[in-house]
């Protein structure tokens, strides 16, 4: 769970770390680093069995936190897979590298995430983004 945990960081907060090692025994992959060129971020998050609408709520109370306490966040939006209802998209959009690396950097927002290993099962998917040109 730890290492779930440490993949959730990594994927929403950390910014631009190079790749470390795996520790011997470990089970799920760390996401890619996160280029440094990257504003832009869509996360997939798997609920485990009967925890999705815990999920869900945990990601509106993310979004209202991350609105409250990122000036640089331009988008968070929160989806959910038609094909699959277990499984929650986070598209965020920064303005700025400082944004990216300030993401999730609040008291509140590192306390909410020590509990999202309860909620997810397996590490997310990240796919890294730069914006080439807004629809506005």
């Amino acid at each position: 769970m730890k290492l779930i945990l440490t993949a959730a960081l990594f994927a929403l907060t950390l910014p631009l770390m190079s790749a470390e090692p795996q520790a011997p025994g470990a089970q799920a992959p760390r996401p890619a680093a996160r280029p440094a060129n990257t504003d832009t971020l869509v996360v997939k998050f798997r609920a485990k069995p009967g925890k999705r609408e815990e999920m869900k709520a945990f990601w509106l109370e993310m979004q209202k936190e991350v609105a409250r306490s990122e000036p640089g966040a331009v988008q968070y939006d929160l989806l959910v897979m038609a094909s699959d209802p277990e499984v929650y998209v986070i598209i965020e959009r920064n303005k700025d590298a400082a944004a990216v690396a300030a993401h999730g950097q609040s008291e509140r927002a590192r306390a909410m995430f020590a509990k999202l290993g309860e909620l997810m099962e397996g590490a997310p998917q990240a796919d890294y983004m730069r914006l080439v040109s807004p629809s506005k």
